[in-house]
């Protein structure tokens, strides 16, 4: 007897399963059918980031991120704008193309001092990758060396380029 109620309680779970998936797909069907799509449209955000910053735009089309009607765009450094989204909430940091003529022609400025408590954008790159991500300067910068902890509480260490980013050490 025993062994025919757990033959009932799996027949039931593979039911449950099914069930479940038959749900999903019909609210993904109805979703389709009224034009929402699930992703956001990866090049119509490139778009709005190159209207925005005047610039082409660095954003990998291959990028998957949730749909957001209308993402908030601003400069998170000169040649960075985030762009942002409140519901789903996530940011993206986009890199732009900055004019070689306008930078040679820009005169040569010193490098940001640094202080303890302040909040730095750090990047890190590579062949065919750029990452950035927020960090929280640990002290005062030492030179071109900075103490850095990221938002899990890990620390690190940044060193400032000649232009002021502040990029991972290797």
């Amino acid at each position: 007897m025993r062994a025919r109620f757990k033959r009932m309680d799996v027949k039931f779970a593979h039911v449950a399963i099914g069930a479940t998936g038959l749900v999903v797909l019909l609210f993904a069907g109805r979703a389709h059918a009224q034009g929402i799509p699930a992703l956001h449209d990866v090049p119509a955000l490139r778009t709005s980031v190159e209207r925005f910053a005047g610039a082409a735009a660095r954003l990998d089309p291959r990028l998957v991120v949730p749909r957001c009607p209308s993402p908030a765009l601003s400069w998170a450094r000169a040649d960075v704008v985030r762009a942002d989204c409140a519901d789903p909430v996530w940011t993206l940091y986009v890199p732009v193309a900055v004019a070689m003529a306008a930078a040679t022609q820009a005169p040569a400025r010193t490098k940001p001092a640094i202080r303890r408590g302040e909040r730095v954008l750090v990047e890190a790159s590579g062949p065919g990758f750029a990452i950035s991500m927020e960090a929280e300067a640990e002290r005062d910068a030492d030179g071109t060396r900075i103490a850095l902890k990221g938002p899990a509480g890990r620390r690190f260490t940044g060193r400032i380029a000649d232009d002021g980013r502040v990029v991972l050490a290797r």
